[in-house]
C-alpha cells in the first residue's frame, strides 16, 4: 500500500508566546525570532517535494506556512478546521490575569482540560472534533507523496495525540514547540511516529527553550 509521509508544523513565534498571551482567533504577526525560525524550517525543508501545504488562515500559520512554501512554488491550501482554538475572554489576556479572573477554570484547563468550555470560546471537545475532522479530510485526499500542515499548539497536540491512538484526556502530554517539526508516516489508517517536536533545524538560532505556551 501506499505511503503518506505527514509533517506537522506549528508556526514561529510571536510576542504573545513570549509574553504568555493566550492568542486562539486574535490574528497575531510573528514577531522577528518567528520571522528566522520560519525560515530556518523552509532551508531544512528546501529539498523536499511536497504535495501540498495546508494551514491555518490566520497571520502566523499563514505566513511560517507561505514561507516554507516558497522555495517549492506552490500555493498554501487555507482550510478554517486548522484554526486555533477560540479561548473567548481569554483571548489578548495574560496568563497570570486568567489565573486571578477565572481561577477554577484555570485550574481546570491545566489538570482536566477535556471538559473546558472557555467563557465566550469554544469547548475544548468541539474543537478537538473541528481539528481532527480537518486532519483526516486532508489524510482521504493524500494518499501518497508529503503534505505539510501548518497549525497553531493546542490544534497540533489534537493531531498528534490523535494520530498516536490516544484519547482527548492525553493531549495536554503532547509538546510541540514553534517551527518545530513532527513526523508520521501514514498507510491506510496506520499512522506510525517518525520523530516528533524536532527543533534541530532551528540550533543554529542559538534560542532559549520555549514554555509550552
Amino acid at each position: 500500500m501506499a505511503k503518506l509521509e505527514l509533517i506537522l508544523i506549528r508556526h514561529g513565534e510571536t510576542d504573545w508566546n513570549k509574553e504568555s498571551i493566550f492568542r486562539g482567533h486574535e490574528d497575531v504577526r510573528l514577531n522577528a525570532t518567528g520571522i528566522a525560525q520560519a525560515d530556518a524550517t523552509a532551508e531544512a525543508l528546501k529539498d523536499k517535494v511536497f504535495e501540498a501545504i495546508y494551514s491555518s488562515q490566520l497571520k502566523r500559520a499563514m505566513v511560517t506556512a507561505k514561507r516554507i512554501a516558497a522555495p517549492h512554488e506552490i500555493e498554501v491550501r487555507e482550510k478554517f478546521g486548522l484554526v486555533d482554538i477560540n479561548y473567548g475572554l481569554w483571548q489578548g489576556k495574560r496568563e497570570s490575569t486568567v489565573k486571578e479572573s477565572h481561577p477554577k477554570l484555570y485550574e481546570r484547563w491545566q489538570n482536566n482540560p477535556s471538559k473546558v468550555k472557555f467563557p465566550g470560546g469554544e469547548s475544548v471537545r468541539k474543537s478537538w472534533k473541528r481539528v481532527n475532522t480537518a486532519l483526516r479530510e486532508i489524510l482521504f485526499l493524500h494518499g501518497t507523496g508529503s503534505v505539510v500542515i501548518v497549525t497553531h499548539r493546542i490544534p497540533l497536540k489534537f493531531m498528534t495525540t490523535y494520530l498516536l491512538g490516544k484519547h482527548l484526556e492525553d493531549f495536554n502530554k503532547v509538546v510541540h514547540d514553534p517551527c518545530a517539526i513532527s513526523v508520521f508516516e501514514v498507510e491506510g489508517r496506520q499512522h506510525k511516529p517518525v520523530i516528533l517536536n524536532d527543533s534541530r533545524h532551528l540550533a543554529k538560532l542559538v534560542l532559549a527553550k520555549p514554555k509550552d505556551f
